[in-house]
């Protein structure tokens, strides 16, 4: 066994209760960005050169870390918090898309007159959710310097401060952007805030405010000149859109059938890293990792995501 991972993945692990689109029961089960990303790296390379961070709260019900040592993970930390984890509601609709929605009690702020008070509300899950996201600080300091990271959707100031706090010890860095600050911020600001990040892979969801009146392709182009050296912007059942050496590229999405939407973007970018760690061009990195999330939608849950196998090109 090495004694550090080549890929650190830093992201969240949480309690997802799933409402499906048409009337039936809720289930309970595990989920988190990632969760799914360690799913998607885990077809290109060796898992025992993957290593997760995540927080675990009071309360959380499963066990992670055998679940991972079982596909094979060797450098786990999860490092444990004392409050009670954040628990979800995802309200799925018939198109596919869904809601999250918080479901502990003490997020919900009730007024006087037995009405949520949203501001308060809103603050409190944004806190939570801060919470039980990872800091540089929870990496193993042994696992650095290191060749790659991924650092999964993360709220707040989050991924800005990891990127300060590693500049200099880790060669490769990608950032799956959150929408908690992607969707008010222009190009030159997201190049700013997460200025030492080489591959940025947002989704249209995540910055369609700049796609409004322009060209997703000009957006692409104007992302990679303001800094990102690798641009792949996910766009669903679209191409994706991958900038890198002053080139544009259209990737096709594979058409497949749907399962579940879940961690179809977290499982790209998983799979992206992992192979241009391995040392592929980013085009051959992103044909894989379309082929990647293409599974990961064709199943139902993280536990089933983390047992795939690697797809035949």
């Amino acid at each position: 066994m090495a004694d550090k991972p080549d890929l650190i993945v830093l992201g969240q692990v949480t309690i997802d209760d799933v409402v499906p689109p048409t009337p039936g029961p809720w289930r309970r089960q595990m989920g988190g960005s990632s969760l799914y990303a360690v799913a998607g790296a885990r077809l290109w390379m060796e898992p025992s050169r993957i290593g997760l961070v995540a927080r675990v709260g009071i309360g959380y019900p499963f066990d992670v870390e055998t679940l991972l040592r079982r596909i094979g993970l060797q450098h786990i930390a999860l490092e444990p918090l004392a409050e009670e984890h954040l628990v979800e509601w995802l309200v799925y609709e018939l198109d596919g898309s869904r809601r999250s929605l918080p479901r502990n009690s003490t997020l919900l702020e009730v007024g006087a007159e037995g009405t949520t008070t949203m501001p308060m509300a809103a603050r409190a899950y944004h806190d939570k959710l801060l919470a039980i996201a990872p800091t540089a600080m929870d990496i193993p300091s042994h696992w650095l310097p290191a060749p790659a990271l991924h650092l999964c959707t993360q709220v707040g100031e989050r991924h800005q401060d990891t990127l300060r706090a590693l500049s200099g010890r880790v060669e490769w860095i990608s950032v799956d952007p959150s929408p908690h600050y992607s969707r008010h911020a222009g190009v030159d600001d997201l190049a700013g805030r997460l200025r030492g990040a080489t591959a940025f892979m947002p989704s249209t969801n995540e910055i369609r405010h700049l796609l409004n009146d322009t060209n997703p392709e000009d957006v692409v182009r104007s992302l990679h000149r303001a800094g990102f050296a690798e641009v792949a912007l996910k766009r669903g059942a679209e191409p994706i859109l991958l900038a890198y050496r002053e080139k544009l590229v259209a990737v096709p999405a594979m058409k497949v059938a749907v399962t579940d939407l879940t961690g179809a973007g977290d499982s790209f970018c998983g799979a992206y890293a992992a192979c241009r760690l391995q040392g592929l061009t980013p085009l051959d990195s992103v044909s894989r990792a379309v082929a990647t999330a293409a599974l990961v939608v064709g199943c139902s849950g993280v536990e089933a995501a983390l047992q795939l196998r690697t797809p035949a090109l």
